[in-house]
């Protein structure tokens, strides 16, 4: 089996799986929130606010928080389709082109901007969720895994360089004799 073969059937292989997720996270997510946040001592569910949250909520509050709730997962679901176009590429053989070039940079640049759109999130459903209440309740965490996913985003962005250095080569080589 030829090296382009491999990779064609490696991507089609990984696009069926991130299809699968691409489509589960949104179902899975929704169901968490709503299920952790209006049913009493919900077994199985443990939803964790990075400040102080009564549970259950009421159907309008749990309404009005899961926007801000699902914001974090919207970006890595953009994360998942740029990566189903990067392989729907690669199972077309195209490796070294502008269009891969594209899909690494939107990547890196999600990955990089996902540790603020986090922070962002908590600090939106903390306001939203203090609706009604005494005090007004933001807080954000920031933990080892924004960090970890701000770093490989910095690398993906690398990478990025590095496809393009390989595509312009590739393009040379093809105007070569």
């Amino acid at each position: 089996m030829s090296v382009q073969n491999a990779i064609q059937t490696l991507s089609q292989r990984l696009l069926i799986l991130l299809w699968v997720i691409l489509l589960f996270t949104p179902l899975s997510i929704t169901f968490i929130w709503f299920y952790g946040t209006l049913v009493e001592s919900a077994s199985g569910v443990s939803l964790e606010f990075s400040f102080d949250v009564s549970l259950p909520l009421t159907v309008g509050k749990s309404l009005m928080g899961y926007p801000f709730a699902l914001l974090p997962s919207l970006v890595y679901m953009a994360i998942i389709w740029q990566l189903i176009c990067l392989f729907r590429l690669y199972q077309l053989g195209d490796v070294f082109t502008q269009a891969n070039v594209s899909c690494f940079r939107r990547i890196a640049n999600l990955m990089i901007a996902t540790p603020v759109i986090s922070v962002l999130s908590d600090m939106l459903l903390g306001a939203v969720l203090s609706i009604g209440q005494e005090n007004f309740n933001i807080g954000f965490t920031i933990d080892d895994s924004d960090l970890t996913i701000l770093l490989i985003g910095l690398t993906v962005r690398a990478i990025s360089h590095v496809m393009t250095l390989a595509k312009d080569i590739k393009e040379e080589n093809e105007l070569t004799v």
